[in-house]
């Protein structure tokens, strides 16, 4: 697999931090356990960041704190599950969370023509949203931009846009200054990992007018 498509530095860096929200963080887990490019910058962020904290001034800890840390970090090396460890065939390891069954268990909702998403319940109540989405071989998706960020990795298929070409294991980080019309190309069905913070903003009024109904 050759991963073309990789998420924004800034992206990966507070993944690394631990400060990206579940939906987000599932999604970058995803993709590192198909990526060995980006599973490399991310131990590269991973030493950089340790060598800021050993800069930081001493704080005193409790007796016992420093072996309680070690305990719980174990090997200091990050693995990432590979595609291929899956519990099922077909989905990344870090998905089995939410779809321990694989994508034949999905049960699609109708969201527009040739267009279909499934929700991944992730057990908090926040703003950012986990869900699947489906575009038919050759279709496309209607014009439309970002009310904030948006990742969308893909796990199956493929679509094009102004960007380029995004295949299986590559990943699209846009935010709110972002517009494309993405076109499923053709053979399989492009499926897709996504997370979001905010609703889609349709160019199309009558796009806009049914946005209600599609819930995206």
């Amino acid at each position: 697999m050759t991963v073309t498509h990789h998420p924004d530095i800034a992206t990966l860096m507070a993944f690394s931090a631990g400060t990206l929200d579940e939906p987000y963080a599932a999604v970058i887990a995803t993709h590192l356990a198909m990526s060995e490019g980006g599973r490399e910058t991310v131990r590269h962020i991973n030493v950089i960041g340790g060598a800021l904290l050993a800069d930081e001034k001493p704080a005193a800890l409790s007796d016992g704190a420093l072996t309680r840390l070690m305990t719980k970090l174990g090997d200091d090396r990050i693995e990432y599950p590979r595609r291929d460890k899956g519990a099922a065939d077909d989905i990344p390891l870090p998905l089995s969370k939410y779809l321990p069954n694989g994508l034949k268990s999905v049960k699609w909702r109708w969201t527009g023509p040739g267009v279909a998403t499934a929700d991944l319940a992730w057990g908090r109540d926040g703003r950012s949203r986990l869900m699947l989405l489906r575009v038919a071989a050759g279709r496309p998706v209607p014009e439309h931009g970002h009310g904030g960020q948006e990742l969308t990795l893909i796990l199956q298929g493929a679509y094009r846009d102004r960007f380029g070409v995004f295949a299986v294991g590559d990943i699209a980080d846009h935010d709110e200054d972002v517009e494309h019309q993405p076109i499923a190309e053709p053979g399989d069905d492009c499926i897709c990992l996504v997370a979001v913070d905010a609703k889609l903003t349709f160019q199309g009024r009558l796009m806009r007018a049914l946005q209600p109904l599609f819930g995206i």
